[in-house]
């Protein structure tokens, strides 16, 4: 297989070693053995995609690796590949070389290419941000235009820069309850910090193993003005990734008291990802019924109406309206 010239170089500079994603390295919580040994291997699949895609030259063959891996983890890798697309667009020494916005555009999620997971590939774009300097960042943004669907989607970046930093960085981020300043991001910085922390409360799920109790009380611990998105962060972690039966899942809905519209709203982000993407598993189905009360299809359907016809970005970006108008389905 052809390889870039610049692949090896930004593997060995900005790879993250796969010892990093070890739980127990990490030091999380693996007292569920089922449940952390998938959600590592969730982990360990994001990896496997960035090593794809950051030496294989053409998108073609590119997507023809990633579609062998399995079902469930294979977002994951796509959220990898993207990453290592993103270096590589940023570093390249060609100016304008957006190898992402090629591999992610297309009608109508094309399957020929990558852009049906546009969800996860944004997150993967902010695990690409979390590594290069805040000098940088501009360079690595896509085009919206050339992308499918609504482009206040690309909040999902600074979702994913949180999830990174929290994961990887989790006596800051999580233990400290750290918040970022002066990101060079094109929103609000009050709302930017919003986004990233609902990539924390996706971390959480990680970082917990799946276990609700001490998910929950981590989440108390932070002030009671980031609880919302941390929330909805943890459940779209728990619908997408999984790893835990239903006992769980109930724990967390109702855990979640006055925030479950956060939680089912981040169950149809999580279930919008999987039924474009055509990866929807047996979890996803049962975390749709727990959380939205309906199908994996129909919560994803809820998805897809109500990102119609959203207001141009002001004090509130047009993504904040788009998840109030989810969780307002379920209040």
């Amino acid at each position: 297989m052809a390889a870039t010239l610049l692949g090896p170089t930004l593997k060995r500079m900005m790879a993250p070693d796969p010892k990093e994603a070890s739980f127990a390295v990490r030091g999380f919580d693996t007292s569920n053995p089922s449940a952390y040994k998938q959600l590592e291997l969730s982990a360990l699949q994001f990896l496997v995609g960035f090593e794809f895609a950051i030496e294989q030259k053409g998108h073609e063959a590119l997507v023809t690796r990633l579609e062998t891996l399995e079902r469930d983890y294979r977002g994951f890798a796509y959220e990898g590949a993207v990453m290592a697309l993103t270096m590589r667009d940023v570093l390249s020494p060609r100016p304008g070389n957006r190898l992402v916005e090629s591999f992610l555009s297309g009608p109508n999620y094309d399957s020929a290419l990558g852009s049906k997971h546009i969800f996860m590939a944004y997150i993967g774009l902010g695990f690409a941000l979390a590594r290069l300097p805040k000098a940088l960042w501009r360079r690595a943004l896509p085009d919206q235009s050339k992308l499918v669907d609504h482009p206040t989607l690309n909040w999902l970046a600074m979702d994913g820069y949180g999830f990174h930093m929290a994961f990887f960085e989790t006596a800051k981020w999580v233990d400290a309850q750290y918040v970022g300043k002066r990101y060079p991001w094109p929103g609000p910085a009050d709302y930017t910090n919003r986004a990233i922390d609902q990539g924390i409360g996706r971390a959480l799920w990680f970082i917990h193993g799946g276990n609700v109790e001490p998910l929950l009380a981590a989440i108390d611990k932070f002030p009671p003005a980031r609880r919302s998105d941390l929330i909805c962060g943890a459940g779209l972690a728990a619908t997408y990734a999984g790893g835990v039966e239903v006992e769980a899942l109930e724990a967390l809905w109702k855990g979640a008291g006055e925030y479950r519209p956060e939680v089912a709203q981040g169950a149809v982000f999580a279930l919008r990802a999987r039924v474009v993407s055509d990866l929807v598993n047996p979890h996803n189905e049962l975390a749709a019924q727990v959380f939205c009360g309906r199908s994996a299809e129909a919560a994803s359907e809820i998805g897809e109406q109500e990102i119609v016809d959203l207001p141009p970005d002001g004090a509130v970006p047009a993504y904040e309206v788009f998840r109030q108008r989810v969780q307002n389905r379920f209040r």
